[in-house]
């Protein structure tokens, strides 16, 4: 019997090097996507802030199967590239390379760590803040179905101001929240017949969702809904660029946004809930 023993080792051990390279593969391999974002972030001067989390979002994209969907993808915590702590460029990691910058100093928003459980936003001081993203078709939705989606954090002080999380101007798509309210809400299309808004707490985090399904549109805070209203308003206002923490150049955010996404298809209900377990997770929103 000895002799049989060394063969058992021996068939044990590959069996066991093989089933171990299989289980790990998926985490060892650094999708495709993510490699030639990181490098154009790297030779760019850029930073890239979590690798892992990069990692980990375009995975779960490709699973959702909205990985193509998305047209934009920043996140203080994906890549970004400092003027000292100023942001100049709020990286895209969808590939379509609708970076957001923002090239003059005074309007920097900045970049800063444990913010919330332990990872970064930016920092916005409603004084002329904003990051741009330039038009261009892929932003332009038209009367079709997209939807935004947004980590953000607005402060209560004393007078009515509303404060932009995103917006192609509010005749194209707006999400926003006034300061001295509990109110997050939203235009598409201008303010004609806009989904009802949410209530939210001041100073502290929240996931935003704004999505419209050929005309029904929804917008949603921590997951939960507000009124649904029917839309079918055109929001491709050619030429005009899609600004973070900005109306164009007007009210202005004092707060901080995490991460703004968007995309050319309304996340279907799996699909939405799905993410905001995944951002959730990562932030420890709600």
């Amino acid at each position: 019997m000895k002799r049989f023993i060394p063969a058992i080792i021996l068939v044990l051990a590959f069996c066991a090097s093989d089933c171990f390279a299989i289980n790990l593969r998926p985490y060892m391999q650094t999708p495709p996507e993510v490699q030639v974002f990181a490098k154009r972030v790297i030779e760019d001067g850029g930073i890239v802030v979590d690798l892992e989390y990069c990692q980990k979002y375009t995975r779960l994209s490709k699973q959702l199967i909205i990985w193509s969907n998305g047209k934009f993808l920043g996140d203080a915590n994906f890549a970004v590239k400092l003027n000292g702590s100023g942001v100049t460029k709020f990286y895209d990691l969808s590939g379509n390379n609708n970076d957001a910058t923002q090239g003059t100093v005074a309007n920097q928003p900045i970049w800063t760590a444990n913010q919330q459980n332990g990872r970064a936003g930016l920092v916005f001081d409603g004084g002329g803040d904003t990051l741009v993203i330039s038009d261009n078709a892929l932003l332009q939705f038209g009367t079709g179905s997209f939807s935004c989606v947004a980590g953000f954090n607005v402060p209560w002080f004393a007078g009515l101001t509303s404060h932009t999380i995103v917006s192609k101007n509010y005749t194209g798509f707006e999400m926003w929240r006034y300061n001295d309210t509990t109110a997050f809400l939203a235009y598409i299309g201008g303010t004609g017949n806009p989904p009802g808004g949410v209530n939210v707490t001041s100073d502290v985090m929240h996931l935003g969702v704004l999505t419209r399904n050929i005309d029904q549109c929804t917008l949603y805070a921590d997951g939960v809904a507000g009124t649904p209203s029917t839309n079918s308003t055109n929001v491709s206002n050619v030429g005009t660029n899609v600004y973070l923490g900005a109306r164009i150049n007007n009210l202005y955010l004092t707060g901080k946004i995490y991460f703004q996404m968007v995309f050319n298809i309304a996340l279907t209900t799996a699909q939405r809930t799905a993410l905001e377990t995944f951002v959730n997770a990562y932030y420890s929103i709600y």
